[in-house]
């Protein structure tokens, strides 16, 4: 006796429709993890090197899981730099911006240490470095002409002693030319060394002169308007326009 069939085309039709309808089925939004900043308004907001707007911003910050490079600026403060991870898109962190105001007394006796540590603790990197270098230089300058002056003396010693146990006239001319090459020797070695901390000093009064004028500039408001219109890459970032305006005073 023969068995029926079994017919499968109800089923089909049913999986085919069920897969449809998922199919159909709006796709569960991507979340992202939250950034809440606060801080001294008027601060401009950076974000892996994009600016985003300035404190106090409209509303926290949506961004996707990743590292992160924040950085806060404001005139005559110290900038804020901090950089976080999120692991996942459900994180939440709030930071609080904390711009401390610059010290010129902080600008100007930090290059007795090391001169150009006044103009780099006030953003002047090359000119800080530049200086740094100056008097760098002219100490190992200074180091490299005090030995050659230490040996070059020792040697005029021993050649003025060999002078005076000349006996014969040329023995002596040829021991006073030796001797008098030496002492010269040392004179340079001796201006040498001078010339090296004559450098390193000027390096030092120069760069504290430096940060004392660069003191004096006042500046208000918080640099170029932010970015609209313009979604990041990698993030959706939320701004709000702000108003702006600034006024530099230097002498």
């Amino acid at each position: 006796m023969r068995c029926p069939r079994r017919r499968s085309t109800p089923t089909l039709m049913i999986l085919c429709a069920a897969l449809a309808a998922a199919a159909l089925l709006p796709a569960p939004e991507a979340t992202a993890a939250t950034l809440q900043l606060a801080g001294p308004a008027g601060a401009s907001v950076v974000l892996n090197g994009r600016a985003i707007g300035f404190l106090p911003l409209a509303e926290p910050l949506t961004l996707p899981a990743g590292t992160w490079n924040l950085l806060c600026e404001m005139p005559g403060r110290i900038p804020h730099r901090q950089r976080f991870v999120f692991q996942d898109n459900e994180e939440w962190l709030h930071v609080t911006v904390r711009l401390l105001p610059y010290s010129r007394r902080t600008a100007v006796l930090s290059n007795v240490a090391l001169a150009g540590l006044g103009p780099r603790y006030l953003g002047h990197s090359t000119r800080g470095w530049f200086y740094s270098i100056a008097e760098a230089g002219g100490l190992l300058t200074a180091l490299a002409g005090e030995v050659t002056r230490n040996n070059a003396n020792k040697e005029y010693l021993l050649a003025m002693d060999a002078y005076g146990q000349a006996v014969s006239a040329d023995d002596i001319a040829v021991r006073r030319a030796a001797a008098d090459a030496k002492h010269q020797e040392v004179v340079d070695a001796a201006d040498l060394r001078d010339l090296g901390l004559l450098t390193a000093a000027g390096a030092v009064v120069v760069s504290m002169l430096d940060a004392w004028l660069s003191f004096g500039a006042v500046t208000a408001g918080a640099g170029d308007l932010p970015l609209s219109g313009e979604a990041a890459e990698t993030a959706s970032l939320n701004a709000s326009p702000s108003f702006h305006s600034a006024l530099r005073l230097s002498f």
